[in-house]
């Protein structure tokens, strides 16, 4: 089991692809991103990355974040130069996946709409699964 906190963009994941002939590609079962895809300057690349790393055919790409989307929003709407977006609402994960087709992923959990009681009471949850 391999836990990785690094710069995402530039660590070589490739150290940990024993058994995958060197590649980055496939290495992990699941990618979790806490608390941090709205503050990263591309998320739609980071997105490209994650499912680049994930194995085929079931790796698990989970976005959370405990507070959930409507503090991301409010946060964005107080210091947008900090906070460049909200997270995507589960309607903007449907058009990014038909839009990256070639993510090659399905949406398992729905996050909740963030003005509902369950971003409240649970926070943001997205789950995907690569196909």
């Amino acid at each position: 089991r391999v836990f990785v906190a690094d710069d995402f963009f530039a660590h070589d994941f490739s150290v940990y692809a024993e058994g995958n002939g060197g590649s980055e590609e496939g290495v992990f079962d699941s990618i979790i991103f806490c608390s941090s895809l709205h503050d990263l300057p591309d998320m739609e690349g980071a997105i490209s990355k994650a499912v680049s790393l994930l194995r085929p055919n079931g790796g698990k790409l989970v976005i959370v974040h405990p507070q959930g989307a409507m503090h991301v929003i409010g946060q964005h709407q107080a210091n947008p130069v900090m906070v460049s977006r909200g997270l995507p609402t589960a309607n903007e994960w449907i058009d990014l996946i038909e839009k990256f087709s070639d993510w090659g992923l399905s949406l398992e959990h729905v996050p909740a709409d963030p003005r509902s009681d369950g971003d409240i009471k649970d926070g943001y949850l997205a789950v995907f699964k690569k196909t």
